[in-house]
């Protein structure tokens, strides 16, 4: 199935993680919301994002490492409503500049809730 996500994140401590080329982003304790697309398998996606075993590829990776994943959804719409998706969360959360929106203009895909 394909689809856009998010995924629901807590972040017991504050801390200061390397997020690949972006470097070490300090990050408060709190909720984040990860917005993101499954152009071929959505629910493979949202597994690995739940998985605690993953090589680290994109931006979220490195973060899920030290934060525990705690909800989603899915909506079955093309991956151009990613961006639409991560708009509509930028009206409620603070972004993480340039967090998992390096092939796209968007400010950000993750945000602090």
């Amino acid at each position: 199935m394909k689809g856009v996500y998010a995924v629901l994140f807590r972040l017991k401590e504050s801390k200061s993680i390397k997020i690949g080329a972006l470097g070490e982003i300090t990050f408060d304790r709190g909720l984040y919301l990860y917005t993101g697309s499954g152009r071929s398998n959505v629910v493979k996606r949202i597994e690995r994002h739940f998985s605690e075993s993953k090589n680290n590829h994109w931006h979220i990776d490195y973060f899920s490492q030290h934060a525990d994943p705690e909800d989603y959804f899915i909506l079955p719409e093309k991956s151009s409503f990613e961006c639409v998706l991560a708009d509509i969360t930028g009206a409620i959360g603070e972004p993480v500049k340039d967090f998992g929106a390096s092939d796209c203009g968007c400010e950000s895909h993750f945000f602090k809730l």
